[in-house]
């Protein structure tokens, strides 16, 4: 962050102070951690006025999985599950905002690009991965970073090929078109690859535990991605 003791005077338009958004960052990573049970077990801050207009902010956690459950193999005939919270325009151009300097013009111009989180979706999102994972009830899983849906399932399906069902996606509201359905960075959301034969284990197992599960497509032997 730029220094706490900034000049306010100094600012540019339409940036907040430095102290102000060291406080609020902090807060967020603690909140949302706390929410769903993950400890924040260290921090450190740097302070330089080259930070002024686009803070920089690394989080990370430490986890353990079993040694036989630390890989992944997507099969051809696989399900394309999409599993917790919907999609909505949130998050849209995430990645590339994250990266911008921040203006006066912001928060009209970028505001839609905010994801906006909910960590008890994400908790309960966890909860049924760890039981399904245990249960081996998928063979693939990958998180919608950025890019959402077009990452996700462009990396699992790279070397098998993949047909998309678009108008399938579970949204929050009516009105995304296709490519914003395709590329939103919506927060607590999902992708497995889940065999037709685990297919309804898993679903009445997500059903339990009150999250959203939905095939929205199918991995095919073809080498191709395509969105229907």
């Amino acid at each position: 962050f730029a220094p706490p003791d900034f000049a306010p005077e100094k600012l540019p338009q339409g940036v907040l102070h430095p102290r102000r958004v060291m406080k609020g960052v902090v807060a967020g990573v603690r909140d949302y951690g706390n929410r769903m049970g993950i400890p924040t077990v260290n921090g450190a801050i740097l302070f330089d006025e080259r930070y002024l207009a686009n803070p920089l902010v690394f989080c990370g956690t430490i986890g353990i999985i079993p040694k036989d459950k630390a890989f992944k193999q997507v099969h051809a005939g696989d399900l394309i599950v999409a599993v917790g919270g919907r999609t909505w325009r949130d998050g849209i151009h995430g990645a590339t905002f994250s990266s911008l300097e921040l203006t006066h013009e912001s928060e009209t111009v970028s505001g839609g690009a905010v994801q906006i989180g909910n960590a008890i979706t994400e908790k309960m999102l966890l909860d049924v991965l760890l039981q399904a994972r245990d249960r081996g009830l998928y063979h693939a899983v990958t998180d919608c970073g950025a890019g959402g849906f077009s990452s996700a399932v462009g990396e699992m399906g790279e070397k098998i090929g993949a047909e998309v069902w678009l108008d399938r996606a579970p949204l929050k509201y009516d009105g995304l078109s296709y490519a914003e359905i395709w590329i939103s960075e919506a927060q607590e959301r999902m992708i497995l690859s889940v065999g037709p034969d685990q297919w309804d284990e898993f679903s009445r197992l997500a059903a339990a535990e009150g999250v959203e599960a939905t095939v929205i497509g199918k991995f095919v032997p073809t080498g191709r991605l395509v969105l229907k």
